[in-house]
């Protein structure tokens, strides 16, 4: 199993959040494979640093430590199940948790997020850093 890491990661490494570089740190010593970040978390983290000026460079940079991954037709599968189950259960889950909860799902992977509402998503394995 290897690690995928949630925006909410990648913009507390870009601010240079001490708690999640220590468990960034920590993780990798059990995960030692590169990092994942989904297509869409690539989205998200650049429409949060628009308005950087001066460091926006360095944080784009960031990005290259971390493979991207993309959806297949097992992805909209994933997600799938998972829409039906939680509308089911009455549980709103949005499109972008869907998409990257499904990606980690499908590659058996650990997200890292500081999101609690990935909690509600059973079949996820989250490591929530607070």
């Amino acid at each position: 199993m290897s690690v995928i890491l949630d925006t909410s990661i990648l913009i507390g490494l870009q601010r240079g959040d001490r708690v999640v570089k220590m468990e960034i740190e920590s993780l990798s010593r059990h995960f030692p494979a590169t990092p994942s970040i989904t297509f869409l978390n690539v989205f998200e983290y650049l429409i949060g640093i628009r308005m950087l000026t001066k460091r926006r460079p360095q944080a784009i940079k960031l990005l290259e430590n971390f493979d991207v991954i993309n959806t297949t037709a097992k992805t909209a599968e994933v997600m799938a199940s998972l829409r039906s189950k939680y509308d089911k259960l009455g549980v709103v889950v949005s499109l972008s948790d869907l998409l990257i909860a499904g990606l980690a799902i499908e590659n058996d992977m650990l997200l890292v997020t500081s999101d609690k509402d990935f909690e509600v998503i059973k079949e996820l394995r989250i490591k929530l850093v607070t």
